[in-house]
């Protein structure tokens, strides 16, 4: 007797939920796609060394003032994948609520700026410039900080980790590892 129960079926609203408005996905043998509202735009194939889509992503969702969600995903196992398939993995792990991300975080102390933090190649929280700094209080942890801004920006729902990446007298660098902020 077989226990298991059939996988419930997909909406457009749940790949939209786990897509976001604008979307871009990596896999780690460097194929790429966008999506917008949970359609499929374009992508590239990393083996073919196709010309990468992330800044027409970031450039559009900038454009259209909003966040660009981006995901990095291993390969499908079965050898005749399509977007598709990773599209769906991906609405079924936001489901069951197992999406995370993560981003690389800068903290640093000046003499005349005091403490702040620097969200690295991220769409929104870099800033226009790539160079936003964001301020710290004095008596702030860095790990309050950072989930601090982001759930501010409704990014994420907490921050799991502060990871240590590099660290010298003048600056640090983390991993920040934060489960995603899911709007049903």
């Amino acid at each position: 007797m077989n226990n298991d129960k059939p996988a419930a079926a997909l909406t457009r609203a749940d790949i939209i939920r786990a897509l976001g408005a604008y979307c871009h996905i990596t896999l780690d043998n460097g194929d790429e796609a966008f999506y917008i509202n949970g359609d499929f735009i374009t992508c590239a194939d990393g083996a073919s060394r196709d010309p990468s889509v992330i800044d027409l992503a970031r450039n559009v969702a900038r454009a259209a003032g909003y966040p660009l969600r981006c995901f990095e995903l291993p390969v499908p196992d079965d050898d005749e994948w399509c977007w598709n398939d990773v599209e769906e993995k991906l609405a079924r792990s936001v489901m069951t609520e197992t999406v995370r991300a993560s981003v690389i975080v800068t903290g640093c102390v000046t003499k005349q700026g005091g403490r702040g933090i620097h969200f690295c190649s991220h769409p929104l929280l870099s800033g226009v410039n790539s160079n936003l700094w964001l301020p710290v209080g004095k008596e702030e942890e860095w790990f309050a900080a950072v989930e601090r801004v982001l759930i501010m920006n409704g990014l994420a729902e907490n921050l799991t980790a502060l990871t240590p990446l590099r660290e010298c007298a003048e600056y640090t660098d983390w991993k920040a590892t934060y489960n995603r902020k899911v709007i049903i």
